[in-house]
C-alpha cells in the first residue's frame, strides 16, 4: 500500500478512535503505517495540518452520508442542518469535537463553507459582521454541545436539549432579521 494523504488521515482516524486525541502522534502515527517519522512529514506538513485534514475527513464522512445541508431552502433551515452537520462529525469519533475545535479546514468544499454561508445569510438581510457572528456563535454552541457530550456532561435527553438550544439560537436571530428589515424577512 502506497503511503499518501488519504492513507494517513484515514489511519490517524483509527488511532483517534483507539486512544483517543492524546494518542495521535506522528510517531505513533508513523509506526502504525510502517514507516519512519519524516515520510509522513512528505504528505502533511506538521501535526496541525495532520488534525486539519482530519477534520476535513470528518465532515467528508457525514456530508456523504447526509444531504440535509444541500436540501434546506430558507436560511434558517440551512443553519440548522448546518449545525446538525457538524454536531456529527463532532460525535462520529473518539474525542471529535476536541479535535475539530480550532480546526482550518483545507478541503475545498470546506473552505467555501464560510463565504457561502456568509452570502446566503447577507442575501436574507443580514449585515456581514452579523453573517460570520451567526456562523461562529452556531458553530461554538454545536461545538461546545458534542464536547459536553463526549466528556460525560451530556445527558439522557441530549439531543432534545441541542434541538432546543438550536431552536433558541435560530428564533432569536429571526427575531433579530424581522426587526432589521421592518417585519420583511426575505429568504
Amino acid at each position: 500500500m502506497g503511503l499518501d494523504r488519504k492513507t494517513i488521515v484515514a489511519a490517524a482516524l483509527r488511532l483517534l478512535d483507539e486512544q483517543g486525541l492524546e494518542g495521535v502522534t506522528t510517531r505513533r502515527l508513523a509506526e502504525v503505517l510502517g514507516v519512519a517519522g519524516p515520510s509522513l512529514y512528505w504528505h502533511v506538513k506538521n501535526k496541525d495540518a495532520l488534525f486539519d485534514h482530519m477534520s476535513d475527513a470528518m465532515f467528508g464522512e457525514v456530508l456523504q452520508t447526509d444531504p440535509a445541508v444541500r436540501r434546506a431552502r430558507e436560511w434558517d433551515e440551512w443553519l440548522a442542518a448546518g449545525a446538525r452537520v457538524i454536531r456529527k462529525a463532532a460525535l462520529s469519533h473518539r474525542d471529535g469535537a476536541r479535535l475539530l475545535t480550532g480546526r482550518h479546514p483545507t478541503g475545498a468544499q470546506a473552505i467555501a463553507v464560510v463565504p457561502g454561508m456568509v452570502e446566503r445569510l447577507e442575501r436574507a438581510g443580514f449585515t456581514n459582521t452579523e453573517a460570520h457572528l451567526a456562523f461562529r456563535t452556531l458553530s461554538r454552541f454545536t461545538l461546545g454541545w458534542a464536547l459536553d457530550e463526549q466528556t460525560g456532561g451530556g445527558a439522557a435527553d441530549s439531543e432534545a436539549g441541542f434541538e432546543f438550544g438550536l431552536a433558541v439560537i435560530l428564533d432569536g436571530l429571526r427575531a433579530r432579521l424581522t426587526a432589521q428589515v421592518g417585519g420583511a424577512v426575505r429568504a
